[in-house]
């Protein structure tokens, strides 16, 4: 018998073809004497319109609200019609065994697979193929271990949930907001998701902090120090944990009475008090998962998680050195350890990495949990190299530098600790007057002047010993805060530098005085980086790299989909990038101000469905508890809003109207001819030049989608831009639904 198999692109169904001999030759699938191999086009299906169950649902009107099918539908993704009417096919013939679903390994490839399969009606015994590589070997390793596909129920019952939860709050919600800020004829397009709008409360709030901060004054009193041999170094005024002075007079009070004991002569002047001396070990940072990648490559380079994702994503199907990136995992299976002399040994022969590699093939290092832990896995690994030798020159320049941050995360996480000594000192200054001082709250200024003696503290930090920060770079980014993620005025404000010169206690110093205004800075606005982290603990900036790891289930959406959402609050200005950050607009601050159901926009809520999508994953909790949950909450949701004052107006909301312009009070507009008859999912074309204010070019990235006499096309067509969607394909009239889905995927539709 013959068995089929169903990847999840055409790329990667050529490479299983190669392995398994089968001449990838044919417009829809491979065949071969034993072995059929198709494809689909990411998704090829979807859950239906809310029109397709109920006639009542094709207008918007609050009164059909909430929209709760009582089985979902699925239909065709627009555009890829042809391909699953192949798919579906040979899903439906006879001739197969099994069909085995090679789709991408994760969550979303699951959901992908089990539509197909569910729309075709097909009921062959299912095998999957789980893999973390596209290497040859990997291929081959993989068919030899098939499992069956009732293995996988609980993680398809996870993604039909998701796709479900986002149906009926997106749809839901979107509806009953829009409707309930509907003015007139016309009407703003609140776009809800699920995901997409607590991750816009995030960047709000944010903007919020910041538009309300009133920047106080401060002082701090600094010293410069200097040795009997001249060597001169920094310290800072402090009183027990505070340094800053609530006011100027109290500042150079203190500058004036210690001007006046400035030489080392001076039987009151500077002199060490204490010296303290310590050595501390800073172990390698963790593996890469698809966010910390993210990030570093965002804070690093300034990469977009989208690019970051396409780099490593092409660095996986395309060039096969790198595994499958979609991973939440930091970590290594056990089983993995005998593959290291192979990997390690391959990625020596690229000469960037062979002085490194040689090292630790001549003295292996153990195992141990930092890297090699089985309980920390659930899908996937960790993101390594494959082993597979290339030149990196070949590689594109995004591309380069995700190889390149990954193959030194790799080797560096089996090289030994770096080693600083740190080094503080203690200067005192001034006649003991017999007082103590008291220090101010934890946070907080000093507001009376102290009594004498002054303290200056300076503190001084040198690697003794660079272990894995010589393969990584020193102060490569892993996200763990600490003194190496500070930033530059901190280091001025605490008195810290890079060394010290020897002291000793007792030493006599002389110095220089001087008080230095500031003010308190507001927080930064988010970057890709920082977003990413606070989306990965629902909300939460976490430094803490463990406490990260304990979140990670409670995250907004996960790492193979963060960045799309993140790409989505952009298309649909909600958010702009203003240099490396993201600024939301007054859209998007608008929208998040005037919903009416603030759980809406709860990142800790949303957060906590992602860790319940993750228990159904793992077989923990069903499918039916946590949409009966979702269901009952719609209806909360719509209840509220039903009963809601009308929002205020949302500045700049000039979106393109939902469906069907609807009068006042809800009620249809009377249509004045026959050929008008169509839905609003089909709208007559507008004038020539108009433009869909939300969707922007997705070929040229720069452009806005524009409506011309015979399709949809762009903005920078002048300048050479070919990106075009015709009204209508094969006598079918294209929707505004249809041009948004293709905008989305990124495809062109001649």
């Amino acid at each position: 018998m013959v068995q089929l198999v169903i990847a999840e692109k055409p790329s990667v169904a050529r490479d299983l073809a190669r392995v398994l001999a089968v001449r990838p030759s044919g417009k829809a699938c491979f065949e071969a004497k034993d072995w059929v191999v198709t494809w689909c086009i990411g998704h090829l299906v979807e859950l239906d319109e809310p029109s397709s169950y109920d006639g009542r649902w094709k207008a918007w009107r609050m009164d059909t609200l909430p929209m709760v099918p009582a089985e979902f539908k699925l239909r065709a993704v627009p555009g890829t019609r042809d391909q699953l009417r192949a798919v579906c096919g040979l899903l439906r013939e006879p001739r197969f065994s099994e069909v085995i679903n090679a789709c991408d390994a994760g969550r979303e490839g699951e959901l992908i697979f089990r539509y197909v399969y569910q729309l075709a009606g097909s009921r062959i015994p299912i095998r999957r193929l789980w893999i973390s590589s596209l290497t040859d070997e990997a291929i081959r390793a993989g068919f030899a271990a098939l499992r069956p596909g009732r293995d996988f129920e609980a993680l398809a019952d996870a993604a039909r949930c998701r796709s479900e939860a986002d149906w009926l709050v997106g749809l839901n919600a979107t509806r009953a907001v829009t409707i309930r800020h509907r003015t007139g004829e016309s009407s703003t397009l609140f776009s809800i998701g699920r995901v997409q709008t607590p991750t816009l409360a995030v960047l709000v709030e944010r903007e919020k902090q910041i538009r309300a901060f009133v920047p106080q004054d401060y002082w701090l009193l600094k010293a410069e120090l200097t040795t009997a041999s001249g060597t001169k170094f920094p310290a800072t005024f402090a009183l027990g944990k505070g340094n800053r002075f609530d006011a100027r007079e109290l500042a150079e009070t203190v500058r004036d009475r210690d001007r006046e004991h400035a030489g080392a002569e001076d039987p009151a002047g500077p002199v060490v008090e204490s010296c303290k001396q310590s050595k501390t070990r800073e172990p390698p940072p963790l593996l890469f998962d698809l966010t910390s990648l993210q990030r570093t490559a965002n804070r690093r380079f300034g990469l977009s998680a989208k690019a970051t994702l396409d780099a490593a994503q092409a660095l996986y199907e395309r060039h096969k050195v790198l595994t499958y990136p979609r991973t939440d995992s930091r970590h290594l299976p056990g089983d993995m350890l005998k593959e290291m002399e192979r990997i390690v040994g391959g990625v020596g022969k690229i000469a960037a990495y062979g002085g490194f590699a040689a090292a630790l093939l001549a003295e292996p290092p153990r195992p141990g949990k930092r890297v090699f832990d089985d309980s920390k896995i659930s899908d996937h690994h960790a993101i390594i190299p494959t082993g597979k030798p290339i030149d990196p020159s070949t590689l594109g320049r995004d591309e380069q530098r995700i190889f390149d941050l990954v193959v030194r995360r790799f080797l560096g996480a089996f090289c030994p600790d770096a080693e600083f000594a740190q080094t503080e000192v203690v200067v005192r200054v001034g006649p003991e007057a017999g007082e103590k001082a008291t220090a101010p709250e934890e946070g907080g200024n000093i507001k009376i002047l102290p009594p004498p003696p002054d303290r200056f503290v300076a503190r001084g930090r040198v690697r003794l010993v660079a272990g894995w920060q010589e393969v990584a770079g020193f102060g490569d980014d892993d996200e763990k805060g600490g003194k190496k993620g500070k930033k530059k005025e901190d280091d001025e404000e605490d008195g810290a530098t890079a060394a010290l010169p020897p002291l000793a206690e007792g030493e006599r110093l002389s110095g220089a005085f001087e008080a230095i205004a500031k003010k308190t800075k507001p927080p930064s606005r988010h970057t890709e980086a920082t977003l990413l982290s606070a989306m990965e603990n629902a909300g939460k900036l976490v430094e803490d790299e463990e406490m990260r790891a304990a979140m990670r289930d409670s995250g907004l959406g996960t790492p193979a989909t963060r960045a799309a959402i993140i790409e989505t609050l952009l298309k649909r200005i909600f958010v702009v990038r203003e240099g490396k950050h993201l600024v939301p607009t007054p859209m998007g601050m608008g929208l998040i101000d005037a919903l009416p159901v603030p759980s809406l926009a709860s990142p800790e809520l949303t957060g906590n469905w992602e860790a319940r999508l993750a228990r159904i994953a793992r077989g923990q909790e069903t499918r039916v508890a946590f949409m009966g949950d979702i269901a009952s909450y719609v209806q909360e949701v719509v209840a509220a809003i039903r009963a809601a004052a009308p929002m205020a107006n949302v500045p700049l909301a000039a979106q393109t109207r939902p469906g069907r312009r609807l009068e006042a009070g809800g009620k249809r507009r009377p249509r004045k001819a026959k050929a008008a008859a169509k839905t609003a999912a089909t709208p007559p074309a507008p004038a020539a030049g108009t433009g869909i204010a939300d969707l922007r070019c997705p070929a040229c990235g720069q452009g806005q989608v524009i409506t011309g006499k015979r399709g949809w096309g762009c903005s920078r067509w002048r300048e050479g831009c070919k990106f075009v969607v015709w009204f209508e394909e094969n006598g079918k009239r294209r929707s505004e639904a249809d041009l948004r889905a293709i905008v989305a995927s990124g495809r062109q539709h001649p």
